[in-house]
């Protein structure tokens, strides 16, 4: 009997043994699991919703949806007031974002106005990091535009960060825009 109890021992001392074993690799399961998780604000589904809520923390208000998808925020700057939309597109994995009535070749008062302002275009397309302004050939409107691409998902501070950079470049260069269109030179 003695001899029996001394077994039941060793068989407790080696499945405790065995449990702490497995419990430490499950708990290094688990630190990696929680590593390789998205961080609490990082969505990897990105829709109308998620674009919605984004923008409203960001400080803008409600935007309205389009029954396209679009969705269209009015902004007021220092120096000019536009239209912020964002389009997602879904397939492509993509984000497009775009500052819209913004400027237009109508407001080139020449043809050497336009030269100038197309010139300035360029200039100012080759220094910035983010974002592209461009020019719809038919109707002379010119926007300033960025792409995120989704393939992971949003971070919402990517998305306030990309958002205060498009909305601060266009309305700080407003004003040398306006200029060039007016034929007044840089």
């Amino acid at each position: 009997m003695l001899g029996g109890g001394c077994a039941r021992t060793k068989l407790l001392r080696l499945e405790n043994e065995v449990l702490a074993n497995q419990n430490r690799e499950l708990r290094a399961e688990l630190g990696a699991c929680r590593d390789d998780a998205p961080p609490p604000d990082f969505a990897t589904v990105v829709d109308v919703e998620l674009l919605r809520e984004y923008l409203q923390r960001a400080g803008f208000p409600a935007p309205e949806v389009l029954p396209s998808g679009v969705l269209r925020v009015p902004v007021s700057g220092e120096h000019t007031q536009f239209q912020l939309t964002l389009q997602h597109f879904e397939k492509e994995k993509v984000l497009y974002i775009a500052v819209v009535d913004y400027l237009s070749l109508e407001q080139a008062t020449s043809s050497p106005a336009m030269v100038l302002l197309l010139t300035q275009l360029a200039a100012i397309n080759y220094e910035m990091l983010l974002g592209k302004l461009q020019m719809n050939p038919r109707s002379g409107d010119i926007t300033l535009s960025v792409e995120i691409q989704l393939d992971d998902g949003l971070g919402f501070r990517t998305f306030q960060a990309v958002l205060r950079h498009i909305v601060g470049a266009a309305d700080q260069r407003y004003p040398e825009l306006l200029r060039a269109a007016r034929g007044r030179g840089i």
